[in-house]
């Protein structure tokens, strides 16, 4: 009697699943490190310090040392870490700063550019107008030679600087400049001259009122400019004029 023959199934090498563990095992390590390594030089970049501070612009009223004493107090963390609008904001709370710009300069520098405040004429008694027709008070008011002296309500510091303008700009052809200007409550309007004389002007009509002073002067009053006290142009037509001898004309 003929016997069939049976065949076992082959067994799984062992050192073939072990081998796979280990691999796995191996790989895991191999990416934990390199994650740490990672972690480590990410941390290090992250807290590489402001090395160098470089501050530019074009400053008169400020002292570098003094920019620098503020840019100082606010570098706190590393290159990256360092937010630049905590030092942009303390610049351009001083006074005389009309703005600030901060960059950073790869790989451990901080650029500061300041823009300082240029006036334009002086805001009263204590304050100046700025390029931009912003009122600044610096504290220590200076009287800066050759600006103008502008006063008025507030808020009118740009409609003031807008009539200043059309005021020296017809002025000027006749050899007169203005000193200082100032808008009552009710919107009238006086100017100062270098001279010591002064123009009334009113509320209303001052390009009309400026052609006719024009008109005035250069036929009436040219020839006894250094007399000249007051002009007053509240008038319909002509102008009342005043004399340093205290004599009074009507014109």
């Amino acid at each position: 009697m003929a016997t069939g023959a049976t065949r076992k199934p082959r067994p799984q090498p062992r050192s073939s699943r072990g081998g796979s563990w280990l691999r796995r095992l191996f790989a895991g390590a191999l990416g934990g490190g390199l994650l740490a390594l990672v972690g480590v030089a990410g941390w290090q970049l992250l807290s590489l310090p402001v090395n160098r501070v470089v501050v530019s612009g074009d400053v008169q009223q400020l002292s570098r040392d003094e920019l620098m004493a503020v840019i100082s107090d606010s570098l706190s963390g590393g290159f990256l870490w360092l937010d630049l609008q905590t030092i942009r904001e303390p610049l351009e709370a001083l006074p005389w700063v009309h703005r600030a710009v901060v960059r950073r300069q790869w790989p451990d520098s901080i650029e500061v550019q300041v823009v300082e405040q240029r006036p334009i004429a002086h805001w009263g008694n204590d304050a100046y107008l700025n390029h931009a027709g912003d009122v600044f008070r610096p504290g220590n008011i200076q009287p800066l030679a050759g600006l103008p002296t502008l006063s008025g309500p507030a808020g009118s510091q740009g409609e003031l600087m807008t009539r200043y303008k059309k005021v020296q700009e017809q002025l000027q052809p006749l050899g007169l400049k203005v000193s200082a200007l100032e808008m009552s409550s009710r919107g009238g309007l006086t100017a100062q001259l270098v001279n010591g004389g002064e123009l009334v002007f009113g509320r209303d009509e001052l390009e009309e009122k400026l052609t006719r002073l024009s008109f005035i002067y250069r036929a009436r009053l040219a020839a006894r400019r250094e007399e000249l006290a007051r002009v007053d142009l509240r008038y319909s037509q002509g102008a009342a004029v005043a004399w340093r001898t205290d004599r009074k004309q009507e014109t």
